[in-house]
């Protein structure tokens, strides 16, 4: 069934299969254990909720989204610094992926001791600091870890492989969504999140051990890299003399303000239909069980049709999430905004940086996934602007400057950026 779903390319070396199909199975494995373990403590559906059970005001819930992406962000061109001269990357994915799940049982341990023993003016902010520190350490994995990826999987296989660790992961998040509810509905604050911080961190040790399984070969050096010194300027002439990368920056950024407002959905959605927080689970879910679909489809529609064209849906989806959370008079029709926001989120998992990836050269991959997050990443802190203005002008009047980002990210796309296969 694997081998349908991800058939070995024709032109792929006869020698090396065997490998090809373990580290196949590896990634697969690795992938769906730690979309599990991740929905479990979801940016988008748990987070905000925890943020706001500490007593945070819509600030803070609005800097829960910021300061994810901030911090998963912020080590990409140093990051890329380093690896340029690595001809293997296991090493440094390994340990600071190692720290990055360490941070979930940290999390964990804070919440079982500390809360309730110290105020919220220390709670709020001190939790907001390992919600940043979360991401920011598997940051310093996660250009080692695409390095891996891309060296070992084929790239017309890398979309369709994205799509089904995450499906896998979805559907196993599904589940946990219903586990999720229950835990938060039947444990008392705060020790339903600490279990669920615990619970996040067993998912994703599993997947770690899957991780290290992956077999890496040497990349070749390249002379010229060597040669190369001034990082900043050689970013500066990557985006000046790279039209169609400069063109994926800007849509990159209106696409990742459109996605800043995010943390509110669920927050407003409590908030509106007067609904227990246990409900964050029952919108995990929505979100799990969307991947399922979301990620098959939209992994063939990148093989097949290019990254250009997933990136085109992920921006109507996020328009569609935001205009949803505005014109829903049920939380039945509300379900729509965690429907659209998964699908935005999954295409963003799937295509944006594997649509970098064939922009440029195997030894580049680095420099400009580094660039682009680092260039794009401190557009997000839009949401905390959006915190700011929710007391004056409220939630839907903010979902609906969410839907224009998104359509001027649409446009962008549409005209402006070529599909690299062409």
């Amino acid at each position: 069934m694997l081998s349908k779903l991800l058939p070995t390319p024709s032109d792929f070396p006869r020698d090396q299969v065997s490998t090809l199909r373990q580290n196949i199975m590896m990634h697969l494995l690795d992938g769906s254990f730690y979309v599990l373990g991740m929905s479990l403590v979801s940016m988008q559906t748990i987070l905000p909720i925890f943020v706001k059970e500490l007593g945070g005001s819509p600030v803070s819930i609005g800097s829960v989204q910021v300061l994810w992406w901030i911090g998963q962000n912020i080590p990409g061109i140093a990051v890329a610094h380093s690896l340029r001269k690595r001809t293997q990357f296991m090493g440094p994915m390994a340990f600071w992926g190692l720290m990055h799940r360490i941070m979930l049982l940290v999390c964990g341990i804070a919440a079982f001791f500390l809360i309730g023993r110290i105020s919220s003016e220390f709670a709020v902010p001190l939790f907001l600091f390992m919600i940043f520190l979360i991401p920011m350490i598997g940051g310093f994995s996660g250009l080692p870890w695409f390095q891996v990826f891309t060296k070992t999987v084929p790239v017309k296989l890398r979309g369709r492989l994205m799509g089904i660790r995450q499906l896998l992961g979805s559907a196993a998040g599904a589940v946990g969504g219903t586990i999720v509810s229950f835990i938060l509905y039947a444990v008392s604050f705060p020790l339903n999140f600490a279990l669920l911080f615990f619970l996040a961190f067993i998912m994703t040790m599993i997947s770690f051990n899957f991780l290290v399984r992956v077999k890496e070969t040497p990349s070749l050096r390249d002379e010229q890299d060597e040669q190369k010194k001034n990082i900043l300027s050689d970013a500066w002439k990557i985006i000046a003399t790279n039209k169609n990368f400069r063109n994926f920056l800007i849509a990159d950024a209106f696409a990742l303000m459109s996605l800043a407002a995010s943390s509110f959905y669920s927050v407003y959605a409590v908030e509106k239909f007067n609904l227990p927080p246990s409900y964050a689970g029952t919108f995990t879910a929505i979100v799990m069980i969307t991947n399922v679909a979301a990620n098959i489809i939209f992994g063939i529609v990148a093989d097949t049709y290019g990254h250009k064209t997933s990136m085109l849906v992920l921006s109507i989806s996020s328009a569609c999430a935001a205009l949803f959370a505005v014109i829903s008079t049920n939380i039945l029709m509300y379900g729509f905004v965690f429907f659209f926001l998964a699908c935005a989120v999954q295409i963003q998992a799937i295509s944006r940086q594997a649509f970098i990836a064939e922009m440029c050269r195997e030894n580049d991959r680095p420099m400009y996934i580094g660039i682009m997050n680092t260039v794009t990443a401190p557009t997000v802190f839009i949401g905390i602007v959006f915190g700011l203005m929710v007391p004056s002008i409220g939630y839907p009047a903010i979902f609906v400057i969410t839907s224009l980002l998104a359509v001027n990210s649409f446009m962008i796309l549409y005209k402006f950026i070529a599909e690299p296969r062409k």
